[in-house]
């Protein structure tokens, strides 16, 4: 998309004109107040250090922006994704601070931990909720121009906050999918 001009920032992206919302038999434009509900029903519910939630609450943030700038969807991706690799950290690590190594590394460690189960043999990227976390991740953080639909967007949103909930759980375990 285009650099936006000043006139032009607070106003709704064009590609958010084709979704509504169904209120019965009836269907309406989503508006920012939709969009808003939508991304704020996707939470954290575990123990979960400031840090991460802070970092978590950046990519609801950034997608909400999304309302003005389609484009921003995959940047609050990659912010969840980030959200969720930081929970990594803090949990195998003790800090966020830097740390040696990647996503699939600190994965790796927390399988080993019994916060994640071990990979089945001979499962592939999208058998396993995690595997699939890192490949996506991967594909955006890596140099991509793909854009993805709202629906999307939420659905990694929702991913990354199962992942964060899982490695710093509530009281009660957390099952996948949890919403």
């Amino acid at each position: 998309m285009a650099y936006k001009s000043a006139d032009d920032i607070l106003k709704p992206d064009a590609r958010f004109e084709g979704f509504v919302v169904l209120e019965g038999e009836w269907h309406r434009p989503m508006t920012l107040f939709d969009h808003h509900a939508a991304i704020g029903r996707v939470v954290l519910s575990g123990s979960v250090p400031a840090e991460v939630r802070d970092a978590y609450d950046r990519a609801r943030n950034t997608m909400l922006y999304a309302f003005f700038d389609y484009d921003l969807l995959v940047v609050g991706e990659i912010q969840a994704y980030g959200a969720f690799e930081l929970a990594l950290k803090h949990r195998i690590n003790g800090h966020g601070g830097e740390s040696k190594g990647s996503m699939r590394n600190l994965v790796d460690q927390a399988r080993k931990a019994g916060i994640f189960p071990k990979l089945a043999a001979g499962a592939t990227p999208f058998d396993d909720p995690v595997e699939a976390m890192i490949a996506l991740r991967n594909s955006l953080s890596h140099g991509s121009s793909q854009i993805h639909s709202p629906g999307m967007a939420l659905e990694v949103l929702d991913s990354c906050a199962w992942g964060i909930d899982t490695v710093f759980p509530a009281a009660e375990p957390v099952g996948w999918p949890k919403r």
